[in-house]
């Protein structure tokens, strides 16, 4: 079995990928409604702030940052703190998640998680571009996960290098072994955008590979909001909270309890094209 397969089928009977796609969906609502160009609303303001609203979003469904508790007990003692801020019926959607599945497991300050093996950050992208995200221009921590060791059985020729790409890559990959070794973990990214006209949405998760001189991005993706194979990737925000048909593949979930709240976040957002950590 290859890793992609062993992580879709892990990720997906934990629920992590309808968790994915319903804070995604969440966020990009949000920020949809929000959005006013006659203000002075701007493509880097959906972007930071559909970012920010995903980290969010992914604290109340996993249960962490300040949506934290200290047990799975305490998460149901009370009625409104994981609810406050979502529109109506959205919380009664959220997949419902054990506290504790999934944790908190930051790479220098780069919000990310955690469930079993894989690890997960997020980064936007240039909607359309995502064959081709450019992660030797993204930050330093999305450049040494894009130099992890590639997956098992993967046949690929060794990449040029430039001047003094041969020691930042080794030392890159040295470091994200480690880092993975500590965890027992594979780190995969979560990558997001939109097309802010149409309010058209993208969602990938997958291995990222360093594209020096260009090239694929990814050792392997797979689209998180399509609703079978061979469909597009792409998906509208939904106009009403109402559930469509096929339309985001995120299952209804029972109301759920409030939780205490015992964590802070206070973690940095970069925007949309810019390069978030």
């Amino acid at each position: 079995m290859s890793e992609q397969q062993d992580a879709l089928e892990d990720l997906e009977s934990s629920g992590v990928l309808a968790a994915l796609a319903w804070a995604n969906a969440s966020a990009y609502r949000r920020t949809m409604e929000d959005y006013d160009p006659d203000t002075g609303h701007d493509q880097g303001w959906v972007g930071s702030t559909a970012h920010k609203l995903f980290v969010d979003r992914l604290h109340r469904v996993f249960s962490t940052g300040k949506h934290g508790v200290d047990s799975p007990a305490s998460a149901s003692a009370g009625l409104d703190l994981v609810a406050a801020g979502l529109a109506p019926r959205e919380h009664d959607k959220m997949p419902l998640i054990t506290p504790g599945t999934v944790v908190k497991s930051n790479l220098n300050q780069s919000p990310g998680w955690r469930y079993g093996e894989w690890r997960f950050l997020l980064t936007s992208f240039v909607y359309g571009e995502s064959k081709r995200i450019p992660w030797p221009q993204k930050s330093p921590t999305k450049r040494r996960v894009a130099s992890q060791g590639k997956p098992a059985g993967w046949q690929d020729p060794s990449p040029t290098l430039f001047d003094g790409e041969a020691d930042f890559l080794a030392a890159s990959l040295l470091a994200q072994r480690e880092e993975d070794a500590e965890l027992n973990a594979t780190t995969l990214i979560v990558a997001h955008s939109i097309e802010r006209e149409l309010s058209i949405r993208e969602l990938y998760l997958g291995r990222s590979r360093l594209n020096r001189g260009g090239g694929d991005a990814w050792y392997w993706k797979h689209d998180l909001l399509a609703a079978a194979p061979g469909t597009p990737s792409a998906k509208p925000i939904p106009s009403s909270l109402t559930p469509r048909p096929g339309s985001s593949g995120v299952q209804d979930a029972p109301v759920r309890l409030r939780r205490q709240s015992s964590e802070g976040d206070g973690e940095p957002r970069q925007a949309l094209g810019k390069n978030n950590k």
